[in-house]
């Protein structure tokens, strides 16, 4: 997935991870969300997600180092304006500004395949094109 990030106009390529770093990713993100006691059936039932939703599970996932250290586990084959994804360009603090775009497509590339058609089941569409498309407000 190529996309160029909305705040410093960098160009990215997410590539998607092995299989062995994508289901570690899935995993920690699923561990850390049933740890802030969110239940996705709950979300995914009443039928619209909302960005309240989408916020609620961002957090959880957001404040769990393990799913931090999974991400760039899975973003080892990705670029960020010409250069390899590591922890390291985002020393930078202009760059830090984009740190949660990327880590935001590396969920979708990452994740989404394992869930896509449990989704669509649901007709919901939570990984949109882009962030927050599809989503509705309370």
């Amino acid at each position: 997935m190529e996309f160029t990030t909305k705040g410093n106009n960098a160009k990215v390529t997410i590539n998607p991870a092995s299989l062995d770093n994508a289901f570690k990713l899935k995993s920690v993100a699923e561990k850390a969300i049933i740890k802030q006691g969110i239940n996705l059936f709950d979300i995914l039932g009443k039928g619209d997600i909302t960005y309240e939703d989408v916020f609620s599970l961002a957090m959880a996932i957001d404040s769990d180092p393990d799913v931090f250290e999974a991400c760039f586990a899975c973003l080892s084959k990705s670029i960020y304006n010409g250069v390899k994804i590591t922890k390291s360009v985002f020393e930078d603090e202009e760059a830090r500004g984009d740190l949660y775009e990327v880590l935001f497509y590396c969920l979708k590339v990452n994740v989404y395949p394992f869930f896509k058609s449990l989704l669509s089941s649901y007709g919901t569409n939570v990984l949109g094109t882009e962030i927050g498309e599809g989503l509705k407000s309370i």
